[in-house]
């Protein structure tokens, strides 16, 4: 980022003899220094997901009086509105009189007062677009897919103009991590890291999902301190999954996007269909009943023949959706449990025997006031 800086000086004994008039108020001359304050401390915080916040210190020495300081942001993508320039010690006499902005260039003007000469630092704050971050995870899962070790990246690219030699970036949960960052530079860092968390293992046939009809292995994460997460939200971003073996060495098994997950909720990952749990649906009846005029019922009996060819029971959950206005019947039979999720969804839970031992859900419903 290129930053231009002017004081002024109060050269009033000299333009008051040079023009012949005594005046009781400082004549100002705009004088440029040969060498620009370094920054001391750069901060990027990345609280917004659009923009992020920067915060710059500087030392700057200030003459007795009036004094003028400019700054711009030529090729930088940097929000104007944004801008606070103000000394750092909050018990500071130095006062911030006016903000101006020369028309026609990405630059503003203050004018500080400052009591005595002398050297203080302030700290210049602004929101700057395009540094473009992203995030993503990397899961190993035990042998025994009981548990792993979830590690969270955050990754930065600098599309703005600027250039930070070094700073300080703060991830929104608080996470810092010191890092130069030149424009066009992208750069990973290794943000969270957690042991031991807590891993179901489900199978999903699930009729409202992509792949329908389809068992669906999942992964299932509780963001909860009882499974070993719990300490913020995770973000949403891609999660690549390995698996460790009983030697210790990692496959890599698949990746799937990791939603936004609030404190409390679950993060399910998807790994891919099941080949060892085998689903075969017949519609046993579907009758039409209780005609009137365009309006009728139907009475409707769906069958789930479910074989696990595991060498260990699987328990196998059906999401299924039965549109418009229906009523589940009481000999509905095989599941162990379910659950109404609205109006047109429901969610049974199967346990499916090991090595192949067929067992069938009975889903029984009629389906009222349909045209």
């Amino acid at each position: 980022m290129k930053t231009r800086l002017f004081l002024s000086l109060a050269a009033t004994a000299a333009l008051a003899s040079m023009i012949g008039v005594a005046t009781e108020h400082p004549v100002h001359a705009r004088i440029k220094l040969a060498t620009l304050p370094d920054k001391e401390a750069v901060v990027v915080r990345f609280d917004n997901p659009n923009v992020v916040m920067v915060e710059e210190e500087r030392t700057l020495t200030l003459q007795k009086g009036v004094n003028t300081v400019d700054f711009s942001w030529a090729g930088t993508n940097i929000d104007k509105g944004s801008i606070i320039f103000r000394p750092v010690d909050t018990k500071s006499t130095t006062v911030v009189l006016s903000t101006s902005y020369p028309p026609g260039e990405a630059a503003l003007t203050w004018q500080i007062n400052a009591t005595d000469a002398k050297s203080e630092k302030f700290r210049l704050s602004y929101l700057m677009a395009n540094i473009q971050r992203e995030t993503d995870y990397r899961a190993i899962v035990s042998a025994d897919e009981k548990t792993l070790t979830f590690r969270h990246y955050f990754k930065i690219r600098n599309w703005s103009g600027g250039h930070f030699e070094e700073a300080d970036f703060i991830t929104r949960d608080g996470k810092t991590f010191e890092k130069g960052l030149s424009q066009g530079e992208a750069k990973r860092v290794l943000v969270n890291k957690w042991e031991n968390v807590k891993l179901v293992k489900e199978y999903n046939y699930n009729l409202t999902r992509q792949y329908e009809g389809k068992i669906l292995t999942d992964y299932v994460l509780k963001n909860a301190k009882d499974s070993g997460l719990g300490a913020i939200p995770l973000e949403f971003g891609k999660v690549r999954i390995y698996q460790q073996d009983s030697a210790g060495t990692t496959a890599f098994t698949g990746e799937d996007w990791g939603q936004f997950t609030p404190i409390g909720d679950d993060m399910r990952l998807n790994i891919g269909i099941a080949q060892d749990i085998k689903v075969e649906f017949k519609k046993m009846v579907n009758d039409v009943e209780n005609r009137r005029g365009n309006v009728y019922d139907t009475n409707e009996v769906d069958e789930y023949e479910i074989k696990n060819f595991k060498d260990s029971e699987a328990e196998v959950i059906f999401t299924l959706r039965v549109e418009g206005e229906w009523e589940m019947q009481g000999d509905s039979s095989g599941y162990t449990s379910f659950e109404r999720i609205d109006n047109e969804t429901i969610k049974f839970k199967v346990k499916a025997p090991a090595k192949g031992e067929p067992v069938k859900l009975k889903f029984h419903y009629k389906r009222l006031n349909n045209w």
